[in-house]
């Protein structure tokens, strides 16, 4: 088979723009097929690559929504519409479906035949496929069947030390080992010495063949490492995703390595990449499971009573007492990042927080524009939570570029009551968001008195709520400078000595700005009550000026931000 980012670099496809679903370019395609009809679900078997002029896509958004949903069950490989005839651009909804689910939506031009599309990638998978059956006929039927039904790396590494009875070997471009499997009856040695030994002895030649305008790394090709000395070595360079991202090595101390071992690396290769795109396809699938069991909780709860267990079960989530809901947001960036970078480290660190952390279940994914996360536990309140503390500390240690903010819900005694937990975190979030330069992490229920306050409210009702508290003069453009010397008297508990110094102006201007704060407001600012409500009317700035953190964008994945939201009372 060729991935879709394969294909799009071959010579006929070079037209293609990719116009969504770029998370799911690694899909591989079997085969490529021309839609003739408005209802292809049930000429599908999965993995194909399907090709529209747009002539007979679904005019209704029912009958698109059929197709689109028939689509995903045999999770075909892309969809590319040729443009300029029939549709003017790419469906708007089929972005977003392309989006949601990593499903490649490419683009060409309408004058681009399809013929020569369908040509150029079936003329290589076919090669690809001869090419693999070519070399499983040179190599012994029990090895090939052994590798072919490898799971995993380690797997192919227990075969291929199984089989020729040395060691196999996988590293990274670091060189260091991921994987290894040692016979037992193989003598002891130093694994990684012998290991930076031999990636010398492979950049020595691949600088000799490069004086020779002769390249050392060809796809795929095994690699003899002349050595004078044991062990003796032959590696091949694994690409994955267009990088060399590791090295499968076979290593044997008695005797050199011959052709037929060539031969075994370079099928274990194939078998590697496939095993590494079967992997990003599930991980795909359970994000897709992830995004689906989300929208049942949170948007049709009746439903998700009747399918939860089983979507639950394809999860491998376990039906513990407690369950919470909540955000994991970058919060202030401290150089600039794009948003698809911040969302990968913080759900890579999430998800390994589950897995590591003892009596704690669920899962992370992105949800209405959130790292939304979903915990199950049979651990108390104050566990939970002690727990999610040490997840944010952690964060802000290995990534400096970013201070995270965690907002959760309440802890609810079953799941079908995540929706209130998730209700409760996305009231308190355009509360707490980047209120503390130090970020953190926040829970409803030590914030009940400002969701009581504040969680109900849009931004027109704030906006309103805030202009009866606070008087024109003071919201005016000409009253900016009482009303920041006001929220500076609020932020320093109204002592007028460390005012006047933070905003570097003299006690008698300070006095005369007071006396115009208190004239408009007709009122001391000494008396608590007023006090009282210059907080309220602050903390209700950011809802008031529509501060909702983040939220994503699918063009470019940028951040948009706003102005800082209040301090939390």
């Amino acid at each position: 088979m060729i991935t879709v980012r394969e294909a799009i670099l071959l010579t006929e496809l070079n037209n293609v723009t990719v116009r969504a679903g770029k998370r799911g370019l690694f899909r591989k395609i079997r085969w490529a097929h021309v839609i003739d009809h408005d209802d292809m679900r049930h000429f599908l078997e999965g993995g194909e690559l399907l090709l529209t002029s747009g002539q007979v896509w679904p005019q209704d958004k029912p009958s698109e929504d059929r197709l689109l949903k028939g689509f995903l069950q045999h999770q075909i490989s892309g969809i590319l519409f040729a443009t300029g005839r029939y549709l003017d651009e790419c469906p708007p909804s089929v972005l977003e479906f392309g989006e949601k689910y990593a499903i490649p939506i490419l683009e060409v031009p309408f004058h681009v035949q399809f013929v020569k599309l369908t040509h150029s990638i079936h003329q290589e998978i076919v090669k690809r496929e001869y090419r693999k059956k070519e070399l499983t006929a040179k190599l012994p039927l029990k090895l090939t069947e052994k590798l072919g039904s490898s799971n995993s790396s380690m797997d192919v590494c227990r075969n291929l030390a199984n089989h020729f009875n040395c060691p196999a070997v996988i590293t990274d471009p670091m060189n260091k080992v991921l994987d290894k499997i040692i016979p037992a009856e193989e003598k002891r040695i130093n694994l990684p010495q012998t290991m930076d030994h031999l990636i010398k002895l492979l950049n020595e030649r691949s600088v000799d063949h490069l004086h020779e305008n002769e390249p050392i790394i060809a796809e795929g090709q095994p690699i003899n490492v002349s050595t004078k000395t044991s062990p003796y070595a032959m590696a091949v360079p694994l690409q994955i995703e267009g990088n060399y991202s590791r090295t499968l090595w076979l290593l044997n101390f008695y005797q050199p390595l011959n052709e037929t071992h060539a031969l075994a690396l370079k099928y274990a290769a194939t078998v590697l990449l496939d095993i590494h795109l079967n992997q990003q396809i599930v991980g795909v699938t359970n994000k897709q499971f992830r995004t689906e069991l989300m929208e049942l909780l949170f948007e049709n709860p009746k439903t998700a009573s009747i399918l939860m267990k089983d979507r639950m079960h394809k999860l491998g989530l376990t039906a513990n007492e407690n369950w919470m809901a909540g955000f994991v947001l970058p919060g202030i960036k401290k150089i600039p990042l794009s948003l698809s970078i911040e969302l990968d480290f913080l759900s890579n660190e999430c998800t390994n927080w589950i897995q590591q952390t003892e009596g704690i279940d669920g899962f992370c994914a992105v949800y209405e524009g959130r790292l939304t996360l979903l915990i199950s536990s049979s651990l108390e309140y104050s566990e939970i939570k002690n727990h999610l503390k040490n997840l944010y500390s952690h964060v802000q240690t290995i990534y400096k570029q970013i201070v995270p903010v965690l907002v959760f819900g309440e802890m609810k005694a079953d799941w079908l009551s995540l929706v209130e937990s998730y209700q409760e975190a996305k009231s308190l979030t355009p509360l707490v968001q980047f209120s503390d330069p130090a970020g953190g992490a926040y829970f409803a229920e030590e914030s009940r008195g400002e969701l009581l306050l504040y969680g109900g409210m849009d931004s027109a009702k704030a906006q309103e709520f805030r202009n009866l508290i606070l008087p024109e003069e003071l919201l005016s453009e000409r009253g900016s400078v009482l009303y920041e010397t006001l929220k500076c008297l609020a932020a320093h508990n109204y002592n007028r000595e460390i005012v006047a110094k933070a905003l570097h102006i003299h006690r008698n201007t300070l006095r005369y700005r007071i006396d115009r704060i208190e004239h408009y407001l007709e009122d001391s600012l000494s008396s608590s009550k007023c006090q009282f409500w210059i907080q309220i009317a602050l903390a209700l700035e950011s809802l008031a000026d529509h501060i909702h953190g983040y939220s994503l964008e699918t063009d470019d994945d940028k951040l948009i931000e706003g102005a800082s939201p209040p301090t939390i009372l």
